[in-house]
């Protein structure tokens, strides 16, 4: 029984191993390709979910360049051509909006005014303007201006936007619900490319101010034009695609179903057949669009997925090596017996601990002796240094043919090495990064630690160990890191406070567009930067929320050091140690002057630069209803320029007009930061007055009164003002108050001027 055992022990053991380790291997190696097809799944739907928030996001900005060409439309009387190129261009709309083709306004004209409007735009503004097609529907929307105003787009100029079915669709869409409207899919008959003719068109309506839009009648009543811009679908959409995703497609379908007849883009039409796919409706204002994602793969796996495969591999040879060492170490059991009764079973444990640690090793390791001579070295050493244990062990460090470099590019001399430096000068060397360029031409970064060993006495250095790591994928991310950081530092205008708000770091962008040095900036508070515009309500609601660990979110008027302003969307959140402990805030800013700037137009009076009565209403409604909810006070003035017509007659209406521009400066620099004063009209002005009573609202204007009558006028020397003074009452709306404020003034003319009247 002895002898069988002896003979089948050894087999049977080694088979259960390979057999247990070729099955560990597979089971590895099927975890990994499940992991692999979980991660390219997950991958897909987050990018999937990307692009359709890019396609959003893009319409929306194109949806706010038509709010906002509306605005303009509205703001300004009696827009020219001039007037609607510069507001195309100050919207740089060829470079920012990607796939535009055109901008464009419509007005409505009813058949009866066909004619004179085409003999009007040919004296005023393009020869030969005809309208076409002919119809014969009551109102019709010809192309009035359009941009940029290229060969092509000069062609549709008189285009009746309304003959056209799909057109016509979306444009009784928009005037009926008074907001977007995007058209089903149309083909540009000017492209040639099957794959180009794709594209459709976005319409707002621009409406009469100050007219009832509560019914559709109502909208269809008021409306004044339209705003169109025109897309060809493949260069809006590639832009999205090529600016954020590489190996990845998606098709997009007019709709909710995919019909190939009403395909607006495909990335790739080639991919009939992809591993990954998805399909997703979007509502854009209203209108479906049916999105397919398609690809082969979303990661960047390269070799790596083969990795499964090389696991197997490797795991099944290494349970086979595994299997046969042990049925070769049990068949030599007795010699094994007769050698560990010759040493101690302490002994021979440690060196196989040792060997086994000393080969697996993550790090490469090389002992030489006292003479340069490689007496050791490990699987990774070989690995690292591409060479066979047979061409290190044995051969002088020297021996092998190698450049190293110092991280300048400059070459180790070989007294500089770190091997040299701990086995001669017994110098400790520790985390020095060398380049070696292997015999191959291939080139590695190793950090290098290297220690000398000395003898039982301690006298003599008796060899040297030296471990290396391979750092090669480090540097190239800790460069790539590095330059990222100097990308977001010039171009994110980002700053760091600590718990008391006092700056500790800022961007060389915030320096940038504050005119600060960072030397300037810190040390100092946010103050430094902070326009007297600003009320002091916004920081104490956001230092409410930062105390609480919110986030703050909002828009900020600052002031450079040169004395202009600027405008910036901030976001500021809480900053914590690894401690979990607050220790400051982040901020980071965008630069939004320009936006601010079309916004202050829009609302603004071109001659005096005050609020327009567009502004005024906003405000007068806004306060209304704050009143009303909150049991607050709220009084209005009418003031009006007494014998004004007299000034226009005798001196003329610039004179006039620089009489309401001094009057605005002086009245405005009287009133309080929260109280909103605009030109209601002609020489008209009003104040509204939040939070005041009818008595505060007297003192107020008599203050003013009194101001102005002691103003001396350019040109026209002193002049004096009337006012008509209303306070709320239960049940008032705008036009019950102002008709109060109104007659008021009205006495106050009647009474003398010169006069602050109240309401009866």
């Amino acid at each position: 029984m002895t002898k069988i055992k002896y003979i089948y022990s050894p087999f049977l053991i080694s088979l259960v191993i390979t057999l247990a380790g070729v099955a560990l291997s597979c089971l590895i190696a099927s975890k990994s390709v499940e992991w692999i097809a979980k991660a390219e799944k997950e991958r897909f739907n987050v990018i999937s979910e990307q692009i359709a928030y890019s396609i959003k996001d893009s319409i929306k900005e194109n949806v706010q360049l038509l709010q906002n060409a509306a605005i303009f439309m509205t703001s300004l009387p009696n827009v020219t051509r001039a007037e609607w190129k510069y507001f195309c261009d100050h919207n740089s709309i060829k470079n920012t909006y990607i796939g535009l083709e055109a901008l464009v306004y419509a007005p409505k004209i009813s058949q009866e005014e066909r004619h004179s409007f085409e003999q009007k735009m040919r004296s005023n503004e393009v020869e030969k303007y005809t309208i076409f097609p002919q119809s014969t529907a009551p109102y019709i929307y010809p192309v009035m201006y359009i941009e940029p105003f290229t060969s092509l787009n000069r062609n549709a100029l008189g285009f009746d936007m309304i003959s056209e079915k799909i057109r016509e669709i979306a444009i009784q869409h928009a005037i009926e619900s008074g907001t977007v409207a995007i058209s089903s899919k149309i083909e540009l008959v000017h492209e040639k490319n099957i794959d180009e003719k794709a594209g459709f068109t976005i319409y707002f309506p621009v409406y009469d101010q100050n007219t009832s839009l509560n019914s559709v009648e109502e909208r269809r009543a008021a409306l004044k034009g339209l705003i169109a811009a025109g897309f060809k679908a493949k260069n809006l959409f590639n832009s999205i695609l090529e600016s954020k995703f590489i190996a990845f497609d998606f098709a997009i379908y007019d709709g909710n179903t995919p019909v190939e007849a009403q395909k607006l883009y495909d990335s790739n039409p080639s991919l009939n057949l992809p591993l990954l796919e998805r399909y997703m409706v979007l509502d854009m204002y209203g209108k479906q669009w049916t999105l397919y994602f398609k690809a082969n793969e979303v990661l960047d796996m390269n070799a790596s997925r083969y990795f499964p495969w090389i696991e197997l591999l490797l795991g099944t040879v290494l349970s086979f090596s595994l299997g046969g060492w042990v049925y070769a170490l049990q068949r030599t059991r007795k010699e094994a017996y007769r050698i560990a009764e010759e040493k101690t079973q302490k002994l021979s444990q440690s060196e196989a601990e040792v060997r086994s640690i000393f080969q697996a090793m993550s790090e490469g390791i090389i002992v030489m002796s006292a003479d340069g001579i490689v007496t050791e070295c490990n699987l990774a050493a070989q690995e690292i240094l591409q060479l066979s244990s047979s061409e290190i062990l044995g051969h002088s460090i020297e021996e092998v043919k190698w450049k190293t470099f110092k991280e300048d590019g400059t070459l180790f001399k070989y007294e500089e090495r770190p091997s040299y430096k701990a086995l001669y000068n017994g110098e400790h060397q520790f985390n020095v990064i060398v380049g070696i360029q292997r015999r191959n031409d291939s080139f590695v970064w190793v950090m290098i630690n290297a220690q000398p060993i000395l003898n039982d006495d301690f006298s003599n250095i008796s060899s040297a160990v030296m471990t290396f790591n391979d750092i090669t994928a480090y540097r190239a991310s800790k460069r790539q890191l590095e330059e990222y950081i100097k990308i977001i530092d010039a171009n994110v205008i980002i700053s760091e406070t600590d718990i008391h708000g006092i700056i500790t770091d800022v961007s060389d962008a915030f320096c940038h567009i504050s005119g600060y040095s960072k030397e300037e900036l810190l040390g100092k508070n946010h103050h430094i930067v902070r326009h007297p515009d600003m009320p002091n309500s916004v920081y104490i609601e956001l230092w409410k929320s930062l105390h609480v660990s919110k986030t703050w979110r909002g828009e900020i008027k600052n002031l450079r050091k040169d004395g202009t302003s600027y405008w910036v969307d901030a976001i500021i959140s809480p900053r914590y140690n690894e401690a979990g402990e607050k220790i400051g805030y982040t901020a980071i800013r965008q630069d939004i002057t320009d936006k601010k700037r079309i916004e202050e137009l829009s609302i603004t009076d071109k001659l005096t630069g005050l609020y327009n009565r567009l502004k005024l209403d906003n405000l007068f409604a806004y306060h209304l209803g704050m009143t009303k909810r909150y049991g607050l006070n709220l009084s209005i003035a009418l003031l009006d320029i007494d014998k004004f017509k007299m000034v226009n007659d005798t001196f003329g209406h610039q004179v006039g007009d620089s009489v309401l521009q001094e009057l605005s400066t002086l009245v405005k620099n009287n009133i309080r930061l929260e109280d909103a004063l605009g030109r209601w009209g002609g020489e008209e002005f009003l104040i509204i007055m939040p939070s005041n009573t009818l008595e505060s609202a007297i003192n107020l204007a008599e203050k003013l009164r009194q101001k102005v009558e002691s103003f001396s006028f350019t040109t026209v020397g002193q002049r004096t003002v009337s006012f008509g003074i209303a306070t709320y009452h239960d049940g008032d709306d705008e036009k019950s108050m102002v008709s109060r404020a109104d007659k008021a003034l009205y006495l106050a003319k009647e009474n003398g001027r010169n006069r602050v009247e109240i309401e009866e």
